[in-house]
């Protein structure tokens, strides 16, 4: 059945603001929806139905009944930190799987997990608050049902005084893909700047299907104490069949 010209498409809101599918309505027929579609192994993909024609599917290349991109929940995801202070942990290291069950957790899951912030704490200099060097990381093993693109962007703000620092890389399957660090400038506490990307964002990676599943690894770090206040990065990702 397919979307035509004329259609309307109407996103469908989860309750974080991410969307969760999204309706199709065609003049003069009756509407299409295209639906999240679960697997038993905790897949989820995006399959469209037509209440006009049960089974009809709207995305091309795919057959009736079949999953475009297989990929697992979001709850997948691992996270890490040490040397953050806010939830009265003193610096100590804390792994989890959701950070709303975390005191005061860095990250924040946002768009059914396809993107993730994080937030630096204040510094000890310029701030007077977080006297620790800063660390985290986010892993994510996930499981294509047929070759796919990972397109991953990202973006930041870190500090003006020097470059080697509030560094973060993203690799996927043990390779880096992409990096960033501060831009620097000798500038001290005089504010924070959008980070320098190597390359420029966004990349894409071929996710080969597979009985085993691709890891998803992000690493960041301040690398000290000093310079960074109102500091943060944002990753997030989006899959295509290829």
């Amino acid at each position: 059945m397919g979307i035509k010209e004329g259609d309307l498409v109407m996103p469908i809101a989860a309750a974080d603001g991410g969307v969760v599918g999204y309706r199709v309505v065609s003049p003069g027929s009756k509407d299409d929806i295209v639906i999240p579609v679960a697997a038993t192994d905790g897949a989820v993909g995006l399959r469209m139905t037509s209440m006009a024609a049960e089974g009809d599917l709207g995305l091309p290349g795919v057959a009736a009944g079949q999953v475009a991109v297989a990929l697992k929940t979001p709850l997948d995801w691992l996270f890490t930190d040490s040397g953050f202070i806010a939830g009265g942990q003193d610096g100590e290291y804390r792994e989890y799987n959701d950070p709303s069950e975390v005191e005061e957790s860095p990250w924040s899951v946002l768009s059914g997990g396809r993107k993730l912030r994080l937030d630096w704490e204040d510094d000890d200099n310029c701030a007077g608050y977080n006297p620790y060097t800063q660390t985290a990381t986010a892993k994510w093993e996930v499981s294509v049902g047929r070759d796919t693109t990972l397109r991953v962007n990202w973006a930041g703000m870190a500090e003006v005084q020097d470059t080697n620092f509030e560094v973060m890389d993203v690799r996927v399957d043990g390779d880096v893909v992409g990096s960033a660090h501060a831009p620097g400038g000798g500038q001290g506490c005089s504010s924070m700047a959008p980070v320098v990307s190597d390359p420029y964002p966004p990349v894409e990676v071929l996710l080969k299907a597979d009985e085993n599943p691709h890891t998803i690894y992000i690493y960041a770090c301040t690398n000290d104490q000093l310079y960074h206040f109102g500091a943060w990065y944002e990753w997030w990702f989006e899959f295509e069949e290829a």
